[in-house]
């Protein structure tokens, strides 16, 4: 049975990975989260996180501000001290009856009303398997800005990860 731990940590960790390592490859991306290569910290530049209230962890990035809870918007948000721009979020919503987040619709359809709600394009939309558990994944691209975001429903809970950052900095990682 998949926990929202596995999920998550799956989820939050190549996010992390996804938004801020320049050295991988997208074929990298898909082994870590299938569980067939072992993540690689970068040298120190992530670090794991735990948040034993809300039941996840993931690897954060090393040395940037963390804010806790600003209930409504993220449970955890960590930003970049220097270019304040750039945030990793992770934020959870309980829900009543869904089990999966295809309750939420079909993969275009909520890619695109995310889009829409940001003001931004729809780069991408795909969907996977983490430990039992249907996650959306979307990458969007504003103005002036780059985001990737995760969705998946596990235990009642709809889990959200963020990962945003300006166009300038995205263009170094968009080989991911």
């Amino acid at each position: 049975a998949a926990t929202r731990r596995g999920v998550l940590n799956a989820v939050g960790g190549a996010a992390a990975a996804l938004a801020f390592a320049s050295s991988a490859s997208a074929s990298d991306f898909e082994d870590i989260i299938d569980g067939n290569k072992e993540f690689n910290k970068m040298g120190g530049l992530l670090e794991p996180f735990v948040d034993t209230q809300h039941g996840f962890k993931l690897y954060k990035p090393a040395g940037w501000n963390k804010f806790e809870s600003d209930p409504g918007v993220f449970d955890i948000k960590f930003q970049d001290i220097i270019e304040q721009e750039t945030t990793v979020q992770v934020s959870t919503s309980p829900v009543a009856t869904a089990t999966s987040v295809d309750a939420l619709g079909e993969l275009d359809a909520v890619g695109t009303k995310f889009a829409k709600s940001r003001d931004a394009k729809l780069i991408s939309a795909t969907s996977r398997d983490a430990d039992g558990s249907l996650v959306y994944t979307f990458e969007l691209q504003g103005e002036v800005y780059h985001e990737l975001l995760a969705l998946c429903i596990n235990r009642g809970k709809l889990y959200r990860v963020s990962t945003v950052t300006g166009n300038k900095k995205w263009g170094k990682r968009k080989e991911l």
